[in-house]
């Protein structure tokens, strides 16, 4: 995701009360998830060093009660059987799409 990409997301999500943590790549983000506490992962699919599947496979074996949603601008990631049991949003995103997903893991 471009880096203005993250901080519009990151700004919206602010903007509705959330706290925010972003990470540069998926081997950040795990390592981050290993040493802090998260109600919500909001991940790219397609991310340097570790991409999304694995990040997903990596929360779900150490942390499996957070919920996790995907993003994607490239549908046929979504082929993944992975992939149908999570929430995967289409980039670009849609703002409201992205707000009813978020409070719909979080209840």
């Amino acid at each position: 995701m471009s880096p203005g990409s993250l901080k519009f997301i990151r700004y919206f999500l602010r903007k509705d009360g959330y706290e925010v943590t972003e990470a540069r790549d998926g081997a950040e983000a795990l390592e981050l998830i290993e040493n802090s506490r998260f109600d919500l992962v909001l991940s790219d699919v397609r991310m340097p060093r570790v991409n999304g599947v694995a990040l997903v496979l990596h929360v779900r074996s150490r942390r499996p009660t957070i919920p996790i949603i995907l993003m994607t601008g490239v549908p046929f990631d979504l082929t993944s059987a992975l992939a149908s049991t999570l929430p995967c949003l289409i980039k670009p995103l849609s703002l409201d799409e992205l707000r009813s997903n978020i409070q719909r893991a979080l209840c």
